[in-house]
């Protein structure tokens, strides 16, 4: 993790605060990341995550905020979201942050007309994020912000009942655990078959040459 981006709100999506706490990732970056021909651009160069110090010094602010007493968290494809808070606590040694955040993709997915990235869909739900910059991390979380307001609107519902409605789309820190637990079991079934496979193959192909 390089970044964790936020923007928390009031119930009437006014904007209490928002930041991008940005630390070391303390690994290599993909290089696809700095190509020319790549368009997801990291929001500041390589040398200045570098600079910043690593996940540990920010656990206990990340913490406050994904866990705090009454708060919803949305992300927009949460579960990966989840996934390297969860990762990033095992990796320090740190005890795992338990919460869950409502996932707007999969939530509006329903509705076929609202489509695409998070930026396409904003645009379909006329969101104006021209003062924002795509893959700064709290800008993104503002985009998020604004789908989640434009498309409450557009269904006329409150919040609470959009979530109301949507608990399956709600992935917690135990359900990305179990996840990652069920594809490493699927992986090794597939390599279990695969060896099989290459070994019986080798017995069919095989020829017995017999002296008489």
């Amino acid at each position: 993790m390089c970044s964790f981006g936020y923007v928390l709100t009031d119930e009437s999506f006014n904007i209490i605060e928002t930041d991008d706490i940005v630390m070391n990732p303390e690994c290599e970056f993909d290089w696809y990341l700095f190509a020319n021909k790549n368009d997801i651009k990291l929001a500041y160069p390589r040398e200045h995550f570098r600079k910043q110090p690593n996940f540990t010094t920010f656990y206990e602010r990340i913490k406050k905020l994904a866990t705090a007493e009454n708060r919803l968290v949305f992300g927009f494809s949460s579960l990966n979201d989840v996934g390297f808070v969860v990762t990033a606590c095992e990796r320090y040694n740190l005890p795992r942050i338990d919460f869950a955040a409502y996932d707007l993709e999969k939530i509006i997915k329903k509705d076929e007309v609202i489509f695409g990235s998070l930026e396409k869909r904003c645009e379909i739900l006329g969101c104006d994020n021209s003062d924002l910059q795509a893959h700064k991390s709290s800008d993104d979380a503002i985009m998020t912000m604004r789908l989640l307001k434009n498309f409450v609107q557009k269904e006329n519902l409150s919040v609470s009942e959009l979530c109301q409605k949507n608990q399956q789309q709600c992935y917690s820190s135990k359900q990305f655990l179990k996840r990652r637990e069920q594809r490493a079991k699927k992986k090794a079934r597939k390599a279990r078959f695969a060896e099989s496979f290459s070994v019986n193959r080798r017995r069919k192909d095989s020829k017995t040459i017999r002296f008489d």
